[in-house]
């Protein structure tokens, strides 16, 4: 029989005895470390600080936590979330432990530094099509239009004689209509496009900073607390409520993803040019975004633009530096991957092992010149022998891979 090649998976994990905002300390000598040897599929769970491999029928132990699943397909692993449910934990990888120790960044991947998390909300590459930031951050889509007069069923002599609240002048100004940014009523409800950019300026403090970099956050109406819109429609023409700087390319847009009730003022957007620079990130003062909290290394991480595409790399930081994963990932043979579940990270490397009967030896089986029927047979044999041994329908895994886990939703395939 002809000897062909099957697949197992050698994992390391690592645990952090403490258990502290689901960090993991890279720094940690004491570390409770083990190492198994994966041949099927199999659910990895932790309890305590020891981990532990289970079938993926067995019922995970009680007190336990599921940590990930792997699965096996056509002598290959794939590794997903433990289930399919929104309490499953989130599977993270470990930047510094990719290949070149980088990961390429698209829109909608989300990054972990310490205990925050940003979303990447606009990558641009290049000047053409004049591409500026966009600045939409919970958007709640009312449409906030301009009061000049002109607009269908607006009276002009009404409109002359609405008080602008911060000046008190009347009526529209030349280039500089009344609008109704929030829900005020009464005599507080219209306001001078002018004067309202001008009150948004001094709050934001956008500064002519080199090559229009700068963080820009939502603004409430200080007496009845409604979010200001981002953009004003006059006629058939959209333009930003905020003046802001012009961003030279390349650039990207970040999303502070705060979910802290107490933090809402530091919520927003930062946009940062990658023209002359590499983009820094931490608690030190000389950091392009400064986070302030003790889980953040000074220099924690860097973005850098490098032969078109945004790269990101940690700094060995003292918590890593994490993004988030999309989908089920299929491991390469040889390449080691880390993934972190809270204060546990499980080191991956699929194998390849000489053997003999596996899928390759039933290929063997096909006769020269075969039909397409008798190929697509085997094939099936392939796919039942997988199912029989997983419990999975090859339909169902499919499916998963192609739709990406259940809740996470937050953009497209990772690379």
């Amino acid at each position: 029989m002809a000897a062909s090649s099957s697949c197992s998976v050698k994992v390391q994990s690592k645990t952090w005895a403490r258990d502290s905002h689901d960090l993991f300390d890279f720094e940690a000598h004491q570390l409770h470390t083990q190492s198994f040897n994966v041949t099927k599929s199999t659910i990895c769970a932790r309890n305590g600080t020891e981990v532990q491999l289970l079938g993926e029928r067995d019922l995970p132990p009680p007190g336990s936590d599921p940590l990930l699943r792997l699965v096996q397909r056509d002598r290959t692993f794939w590794v997903d979330k433990a289930t399919p449910s929104n309490s499953s934990k989130k599977l993270w990888l470990v930047v510094r432990d990719l290949v070149a120790s980088s990961h390429r960044l698209q829109e909608g991947d989300v990054i972990k530094l310490g205990r925050f998390k940003f979303r990447v909300k606009q990558l641009v590459a290049t000047a053409s099509g004049g591409a500026q930031p966009e600045l939409r951050l919970d958007d709640t889509g009312v449409i906030c239009c301009a009061v000049d007069g002109k607009g269908e069923g607006q009276d002009m002599e009404v409109v002359e004689k609405l008080l602008c609240r911060i000046c008190l002048l009347e009526g529209p100004g030349e280039d500089d209509p009344l609008i109704s940014p929030c829900q005020c009523k009464g005599s507080i409800q219209y306001v001078h496009l002018g004067c309202l950019r001008h009150w948004i300026k001094g709050r934001l403090n956008l500064s002519d900073r080199p090559l229009g970099s700068y963080f820009y956050r939502p603004l409430n109406c200080e007496l009845c607390k409604a979010i200001y819109p981002t953009y004003i429609h006059t006629n058939s023409t959209r333009f930003p409520l905020v003046e802001v700087p012009f961003t030279q390319s390349p650039f990207i847009v970040l999303e502070n993803m705060v979910r802290d009730s107490q933090q809402h003022t530091t919520r927003g957007l930062h946009v940062i040019s990658l023209a002359e620079k590499v983009l820094k990130l931490g608690r030190g003062h000389e950091s392009d975004v400064r986070i302030a909290d003790v889980s953040i290394s000074r220099c924690h991480a860097i973005i850098r633009f490098s032969q078109g595409q945004f790269l990101l790399e940690d700094n060995n930081s003292k918590f890593g530096t994490l993004v988030a994963m999309k989908k089920p990932r299929q491991l390469e043979p040889d390449v080691s991957i880390s993934i972190q579940m809270g204060r546990t990270v499980l080191t991956l490397c699929a194998q390849q092992e000489t053997g003999a009967g596996g899928p390759a030896s039933l290929w063997n089986q096909l006769p020269a010149g075969g039909s397409a029927q008798d190929e697509r047979a085997l094939r099936l044999s392939f796919l039942n022998r997988g199912q029989e041994g997983a419990g999975m329908s090859g339909s169902d895994f499919i499916g998963s891979v192609n739709a990406g886990p259940e809740g996470q939703g937050e953009g497209n395939a990772e690379e």
